[in-house]
């Protein structure tokens, strides 16, 4: 058997093979051998068919399935031998038999792109700072109280957050909304997508008390008739809620699930979670600033074709469900090629990952990957069930485990690069200016 590799496009490789006749010959003597054991032919004993008669009737069947055993055992020692990391399976491209009884082909493979040397201590990247402070912390509450609140009619004068029904009409060019009679509207005042003109209309006014101006209508407005269209609107406020907060006492705390329904430990309590919730973003955003970083420097890694291609495919399905989700139900599936850049950054994010997790001997931490899924469990009404759920599914600890080495990878990276600390408040990290 004789081996030649030849270069073909980008990170395509071409396995030349060519089979020698005797080597054949004598793997298809030993499957008519092993056939003539099997075989029943009329006329003959079981085992004592002639060797011409099965030749004959079954050598070029025997031949098929003995070309088709070596092409994969010769493809398999050629990638061994040549060291060769492939990333699908082979494409046999060519076939010929030669004058003397040989065979030789040619399978096309595509090979892992290599990812270039990085000097991390040359790097730069920004990380965000923040501490929790007592004020984020009074915020955290008073949005909880929101959650509890109640809705008190009230005859006075409308202020910002109140709740407030409007009976309406809108008529512009070709526009008479609704057809007929009034419409209503209920409008949480500075938390509704509403006009601004039409809010300050509204504030100040009492139950009963009405407002005409003219509105420009957004484009992503709630009553798809009235949406990107001019009217003059007129209204009439039917009712008026302003909103009361519960005490911060000890039913409030326990509602959350601190037992002592002390506050001190509510806070506490609250504190652990925003700090948990600060870390995570801090570094989820570090890990995008450093892969952005690392892929500039690796921006002329060649990307196998077909793995762009298959990422592509499967974040077009990926967006296509997302819409579903959201109540699209004939959600288009939009073509592959509209997410190649995307497929391409996620492709080397993942390569470079894996490149320093090889290179610095980076092994998943599986007590990190059992604190991961109690942390997620925790958000459940029965963690129990959920932690026996990740464990007895391979795809969901699969999913942990890879979040854990991209941690512990991301966790080396900042220890090798120049960090160039961002000071900033709670509320600037986790609600950033959109």
């Amino acid at each position: 058997m004789q081996i030649s590799i030849d270069q073909s496009e980008g990170l395509e490789r071409l396995v030349n093979i060519s089979l020698e006749a005797n080597d054949i010959q004598s793997k298809v003597d030993e499957k008519l051998v092993e056939l003539g054991r099997e075989v029943r032919l009329k006329g003959f004993r079981q085992g004592k068919v002639p060797k011409n008669i099965l030749k004959q009737r079954f050598g070029q069947h025997a031949r098929q399935e003995v070309l088709g055993q070596l092409m994969q055992d010769s493809i398999e020692q050629a990638i061994k031998e040549n060291e060769l990391e492939i990333i699908a399976a082979p494409e046999v491209v060519k076939t010929d038999d030669t004058d003397n009884g040989g065979f030789e082909f040619q399978a096309k493979v595509e090979i892992m792109p290599v990812v270039p040397s990085i000097d991390f201590k040359k790097l730069e990247i920004e990380k965000q700072v923040a501490n929790i402070s007592a004020k984020d912390i009074d915020g955290m509450i008073k949005n909880l109280q929101k959650q509890k609140q109640d809705w008190k009619e009230s005859k006075g004068k409308i202020a910002n957050n109140d709740l407030v029904t409007i009976e309406y009409s809108a008529k512009g060019k070709d526009l008479t909304y609704p057809t007929e009679g009034t419409e209503k509207m209920g409008v949480l005042l500075g938390e509704s997508k509403i006009p601004t003109e039409l809010k300050d209309a509204i504030i100040g006014l009492k139950v009963k008390e009405s407002g005409e101006l003219e509105l420009k209508f957004p484009e992503g407005f709630n009553v798809a008739e009235l949406a990107n269209k001019k009217a003059k609107f007129s209204f009439e406020v039917t009712d008026v809620r302003k909103p009361k907060l519960p005490k911060v006492d000890e039913e409030f705390v326990k509602s959350f699930g601190v037992e002592s329904g002390d506050e001190k430990d509510f806070k506490s309590d609250i504190k652990k979670n925003l700090d948990r919730e600060l870390t995570q973003t801090i570094n989820n955003t570090f890990k995008q600033n450093a892969l952005e970083s690392l892929r500039e420097v690796c921006k002329d890694t060649l990307l196998p074709g077909s793995m762009i291609a298959k990422e592509s495919q499967y974040m077009a399905q990926q967006e296509q469900q997302r819409a579903k989700q959201m109540g699209q139900e004939n959600a288009p599936l939009q073509e592959a090629k509209v997410f190649e850049d995307a497929a391409k950054e996620r492709i080397l994010n993942t390569l470079i990952i894996q490149n320093v997790a090889k290179e610095q001997d980076i092994k998943t931490d599986f007590a990190k990957v059992r604190e991961q899924i109690n942390e997620i469990a925790q958000t459940f009404e029965q963690p129990q069930e959920v932690i026996q759920m990740y464990y007895q599914n391979q795809d969901l600890m699969a999913s942990v485990e890879q979040n854990v080495i991209e941690a512990q990878v991301m966790e080396w990276i900042e220890s090798q690069v120049n960090i160039k600390e961002k000071k900033m408040s709670f509320d600037e990290i986790m609600k950033p200016v959109a």
